[in-house]
C-alpha cells in the first residue's frame, strides 16, 4: 500500500488540477488565436478595398485633370466610396493605429487639396498607396496566416507579387487616361509607361508559375477560377499599351475605354486577392 504523505497529496494534487487546466489553457489559446486572425483578416479585406479605390481614385482623376470631363461622375462615386471605406477605419482594433490614423490624414488632405496639378496628383495618390500597401505586407506576416498548412502556403504571394502587379497595372492606367484624354505624350511619360509595362509583365508572370504550381500540387485549387481571368485581362491591358499608346506622341485612343480596359486587368488580379481572402476564412474555421 503506498503511504500518502502530505508532500504526495499536494503533488498529486497539482498534477491534478494541471489536468482539469489544460484544456482550458489550450481553448483559451485558440480562441485568441481565432480572434487575432479575425483582426488581421478584417484588416487585411479593408486594406484591399482601400487601395483598389485609391487606385481607381488616382485614374480617373489623371483623366479628368488631363480634359476628359465624361470621368468626373464616376471619380464623385468613387470619392464618396472611399470616405466610406476611410470612415470604417476608425476605432479598429489594430497595433498599427498610427499608420491607419496617417492614411485617414493623407486621404482627408489630398481630397480638400483638389489639386489642378496632374502631376502633383499623381505623386499624391503614389505615396498614399505605396504607404498602404506597405501597412498591407506589415500586417499580413505580423502573424503566421499560412496556419501552418500547405494549402495556404501560396499566400505571401498574394500579398506581395499580387498586390505590386495590381499596383503597377494601376499606375500605367492613370498614366495612360492622362495621355488618352490629352491626345498627347511627353517622352518621359511613354518611358515611365514602357518601365510600368515590363514591370506588369515580369510581376504578373512571376506571380501566376508560382499560382499555377501550387494550382497543380492540389485537387481544388480556390483560386483556379479567378487565375483563368488574369492571363486575358492583363494580356489586353499590355497590348493596347503597346500598340496604342507607345507608339505615337498622339493616341487616338477613348480616355473612357482605356481606362476600363486598364480596370479589368486590376480588377482581376485583384480578385486573386479576393478569393485568397475567402480561403483563409475558410480553412481558418476549419478545426
Amino acid at each position: 500500500m503506498i503511504h500518502l504523505t502530505p508532500e504526495l497529496v499536494f503533488s498529486l494534487s497539482l498534477a491534478i488540477l494541471a489536468l482539469a487546466v489544460l484544456p482550458l489553457v489550450h481553448i483559451a489559446f485558440r480562441r485568441h488565436r481565432r480572434q487575432q486572425l479575425a483582426r488581421h483578416q478584417h484588416q487585411l479585406a479593408l486594406l484591399r478595398h482601400l487601395i483598389a479605390g485609391l487606385q481607381k481614385h488616382r485614374g480617373l482623376s489623371q483623366g479628368v485633370l488631363n480634359g476628359d470631363p465624361s470621368l468626373a461622375t464616376e471619380l464623385q462615386h468613387t470619392r464618396h466610396q472611399l470616405d466610406q471605406c476611410f470612415g470604417a477605419t476608425r476605432g479598429l482594433d489594430t497595433d498599427h493605429g498610427d499608420r491607419w490614423e496617417a492614411l485617414l490624414n493623407h486621404w482627408s488632405r489630398l481630397r480638400a487639396r483638389q489639386t489642378r496639378d496632374a502631376d502633383d496628383n499623381l505623386r499624391q495618390h503614389h505615396q498614399l498607396i505605396r504607404n498602404s500597401l506597405m501597412l498591407l505586407e506589415d500586417v499580413a506576416t505580423a502573424m503566421d496566416l499560412t496556419l501552418g498548412r500547405p494549402e495556404l502556403s501560396y499566400l505571401p504571394r498574394i500579398w506581395h507579387e499580387v498586390m505590386q502587379a495590381a499596383e503597377w497595372s494601376g499606375q500605367a492606367r492613370a498614366l495612360g487616361t492622362g495621355m488618352a484624354a490629352t491626345g498627347a505624350s511627353t517622352p518621359a511619360q511613354r518611358v515611365r509607361l514602357r518601365f510600368l509595362h515590363g514591370k506588369i509583365e515580369m510581376l504578373t508572370w512571376t506571380a501566376m508559375k508560382s499560382l499555377r504550381e501550387h494550382e497543380a500540387a492540389q485537387t481544388e485549387h480556390p483560386l483556379s477560377d479567378a487565375l483563368s481571368r488574369v492571363d486575358p485581362a492583363v494580356s489586353n491591358l499590355l497590348n493596347c499599351i503597346e500598340s496604342r499608346l507607345l507608339q505615337t506622341e498622339q493616341p487616338a485612343l477613348d480616355a473612357r475605354q482605356y481606362f476600363h480596359l486598364a480596370t479589368r486587368a486590376v480588377d482581376e488580379l485583384l480578385g486573386l486577392v479576393d478569393a485568397a481572402l475567402a480561403h483563409l476564412e475558410t480553412t481558418a474555421a476549419r478545426p
